[in-house]
């Protein structure tokens, strides 16, 4: 039997701590998010909120700090955090109105290869800022890339962040089975910055090829085929869609072993810039 999707907690037209809700962007057990205007000028903002028996209430509100002042346009930036009078907290975000990478490839099917190098070059950028700071992402994936209504791309939903000074118990496995790590099937707790590397060069095979890189299944049967999984990163799949440079990056990003990867996003960045690419017009 299919699951009932969660009841959103707020209703359409509401006004909480300067802002009217319009719609619900996303609804889920224990948190939601919502399109909303502000009521000072009606500019257009995304609202998340949490439910109190949300988890990780200190982790977002650590990520929503760091997001308002983060060095990056390729993180979604937060405006504001806080706590509702009926004791929720929330924080109001960047709406981007061109939606999310997995609509956009719903409809499209894919990208063409200067896109992709622009959405390989942006998504590097935010990590590298996250990684700097100790922050790895965890869950990168389609639905958490978004685009602006210019078409730029934005990394966003912290919810699975790993911050520093916050332990957690190891041995646990979550995240996006699709797009995880092998490292992250095995233990999601002790990744670190190269995992968001495999994941965002998953994310790039399906844009640049169409075709997903895993089968589809439930949560336990992906993480089944991707411990059991021994096959080479798909580098001539890649050269066919992309030029050598970017497909023998892409590749490395793939591999398996952590070690064999680049050693982190600004080091793959680096190596991006250093070649002559197609540019987005």
């Amino acid at each position: 039997m299919k699951q009932k999707s969660p009841m959103p907690f707020f209703f359409a037209g509401e006004q909480i701590s300067g802002f009217q809700l319009i719609r619900p962007l996303r609804v889920r057990d224990c948190s939601e998010c919502w399109y909303a205007l502000s009521r000072e000028n009606r500019t257009p903002v995304a609202v998340k909120f949490l439910r109190p028996e949300h988890p990780r209430i200190a982790q977002f509100y650590a990520m929503a700090e760091f997001l308002q002042s983060a060095p990056s346009p390729f993180l979604i930036r937060v405006f504001d955090c806080g706590e509702t009078v009926s004791g929720l907290p929330y924080a109001v975000m960047e709406y981007a109105g061109g939606g999310t990478l997995r609509r956009y490839l719903s409809d499209h099917g894919k990208l063409s290869l200067a896109e992709s190098v622009q959405l390989l070059h942006d998504m590097l950028c935010g990590l590298a800022v996250l990684h700097a700071h100790g922050i790895v992402h965890r869950d990168v994936k389609p639905e958490n890339i978004w685009l602006t209504t210019d078409g730029d791309f934005r990394l966003g939903d912290f919810g699975l962040v790993r911050l520093p000074g916050y332990p957690e118990e190891r041995g646990k496995i979550f995240g996006t089975a699709s797009c995880m790590s092998p490292e992250q099937a095995r233990d999601s707790t002790s990744v670190d910055g190269r995992s968001d590397l495999y994941s965002l060069a998953v994310v790039l095979f399906e844009a640049l090829t169409g075709e997903r890189l895993r089968p589809k299944g439930s949560f336990s049967e992906i993480i089944r085929f991707i411990l059991a999984d021994r096959s080479a990163p798909p580098v001539d799949r890649l050269k066919a869609v992309a030029t050598e440079k970017p497909a023998r990056l892409l590749a490395r990003m793939l591999e398996p072993l952590p070690e064999l990867r680049p050693r982190s996003a600004a080091e793959a960045l680096a190596e991006l810039d250093a070649m002559e690419l197609p540019k987005r017009n």
